[in-house]
């Protein structure tokens, strides 16, 4: 279904009207999470493993719903994704496809989070073992929180968002969002940390 809605032809409006707009510069591109989208032509340049990134719907249908929004400050008050409209509906959902990869990379190892997400000039926070505030968006920041395993517990994830992130994408806008944090995180890990 994504694909058939959300193409560069459908979608391109919205987009480029996000050019100098909420957090984005005046440019013939939009940066974020070291992603470069063309505003001439849509297609999305990734800068951590040099080559174009081929699963463009779902970050165009974020991104149309981004440029809908007015800017807001971040409010500082941290929330959970079952506190998003609908978000206890999709929280399953949203722990395998978001929280569970991010478990599983840094399980042995929370410090590496922060060196991995470095990347991406996040901030790092005092929650957990190893948190970490990553703005997905220049106007979205996620904050990632993770304890590592011990003899006792196995390793969790927490995923936090500026109650801000109602003001500009929906539950499934945000669901998109932050698997593609969870993504580029993974890819930060395997092409820059352990090479």
């Amino acid at each position: 279904m994504l694909e058939k809605i959300w193409t560069w032809d459908n979608c391109r409006d919205k987009i480029k009207s996000l050019s100098g707009r909420l957090g984005f510069s005046k440019s013939s591109t939009l940066e974020f999470l070291k992603l470069r989208l063309s505003l001439e032509d849509g297609r999305i340049f990734d800068e951590i493993r040099n080559e174009y990134y081929k699963n463009v719907e779902p970050i165009y249908c974020v991104l149309t719903g981004y440029a809908d929004a007015k800017p807001i400050s971040e409010s500082g008050k941290l929330i959970s994704f079952s506190k998003l409209p609908g978000g206890d509906l999709y929280r399953s959902v949203f722990l395998e496809r978001v929280a569970k990869p991010i478990e599983h990379l840094f399980n042995s190892n929370p410090e590496l989070l922060y060196e991995t997400a470095k990347i991406f000039n996040a901030s790092r926070l005092d929650f957990g073992d190893c948190s970490v505030k990553i703005n997905a968006l220049p106007l979205i920041p996620i904050v990632y929180v993770i304890w590592g395993e011990d003899e006792e517990f196995p390793a969790s994830v927490n995923i936090l968002f500026d109650s801000t992130v109602k003001n500009y994408l929906t539950t499934e806008q945000t669901v998109l969002l932050s698997e593609l944090t969870s993504i580029r995180l993974k890819h930060a890990y395997k092409y820059i940390v352990v090479k």
